[in-house]
């Protein structure tokens, strides 16, 4: 495989996952986190106003104050009992769900509804299962509260999460390149190792490999044309090494991806199998994207 082909693919695969995640996965991570913050920021009156809004879509209504800081509602039939923490500091633990419980059996209410800006632990929500207490905390209460706050807070919130998400994309892009970059290093690393491996061993003579396949030392143009493609055949299949081609009778180009220390014997190893060319002149050409000189080589010179 090409050490471009295995960098590009490295690249493309990395922004083909990544940044996708960001823009739709991290987004709305990131709305919901600038979200927070924004609700977190508002005064006590204008979360209240919010909240209310947000109950009377669930068919709850203002009925009073409960016994301790909770609001009294109710839906027509039962009383429910809401409180609220407001700070993204906050962690609910068990004792905030317990309070409620009490406040809710003084008040006669069967329901409850906990919120926070914060996070619930596994306690609370522990808790307030066994309590029929409702747990709505971060990202769940900017999506029930994001309908009712302000187009203005909306268009903050949107704008801070896609800068976000930008920079984060911006960081992917590199990561890709990086990676790219990466992969073009190691293919050429494999592709010599792979030449080097594939390279003949062994003190077999070429003339004694020619002999044993019948291939003669002065053949006829026919068959020296045969010889010619078999080369070309033989070289094309070679690791680091690209197009192949004839310029020449007497000329062989090769167009190669590796270094030439790499697949300069995989190509010897091919020409001396065919004793009338292994004096023929060879063009190596350079890398694709490498600032290289084209070369000529002979691998016997008589």
């Amino acid at each position: 495989m090409s050490a471009w082909i295995l960098g590009g693919s490295l690249a493309l695969l990395t922004a083909a996952v990544g940044l996708p995640y960001v823009w739709f996965v991290r987004r709305g991570t990131h709305r919901a986190t600038a979200g927070l913050r924004a609700i977190a920021a508002l005064r006590w009156r204008e979360l209240s106003t919010l909240v209310g809004q947000a109950m009377q879509q669930r068919g709850l209504r203002h009925a009073g104050r409960g016994h301790g800081e909770a609001a009294l509602m109710t839906d027509g039939s039962q009383r429910w009992l809401l409180a609220c923490k407001h700070g993204s500091a906050y962690r609910l633990g068990s004792h905030h769900v317990t309070e409620l419980a009490a406040e809710m059996e003084l008040a006669e209410a069967r329901h409850g509804i906990l919120l926070t800006e914060g996070r619930a632990r596994a306690g609370a929500l522990a808790a307030a299962a066994r309590h029929d207490i409702e747990v709505i905390d971060g990202r769940r209460l900017w999506t029930l509260l994001r309908p009712y706050v302000g187009p203005e807070t909306r268009t903050q919130v949107e704008a801070a999460a896609e800068a976000r998400s930008r920079t984060e994309a911006f960081c992917v892009a590199g990561l890709a390149l990086a990676l790219g970059a990466l992969g073009v290093v190691s293919g050429d690393a494999l592709v010599d190792g792979l030449a080097t491996l594939r390279a003949p061993r062994g003190n077999v003579e070429p003339q004694a490999l020619a002999a044993a396949a019948g291939i003669e030392d002065f053949p006829d143009e026919a068959t020296l044309q045969h010889y010619r493609n078999e080369v070309v055949r033989g070289v094309s299949l070679q690791p680091g090494i690209g197009r192949v081609f004839w310029l020449t009778h007497n000329t062989l180009v090769v167009d190669r991806t590796g270094t030439i220390e790499a697949i300069w014997p995989l190509v010897c190893a091919e020409l001396e199998r065919y004793p009338a060319l292994r004096t023929v002149r060879v063009q190596l050409n350079p890398r694709p994207g490498r600032e290289e000189q084209v070369r000529w080589r002979q691998c016997r010179v008589q």
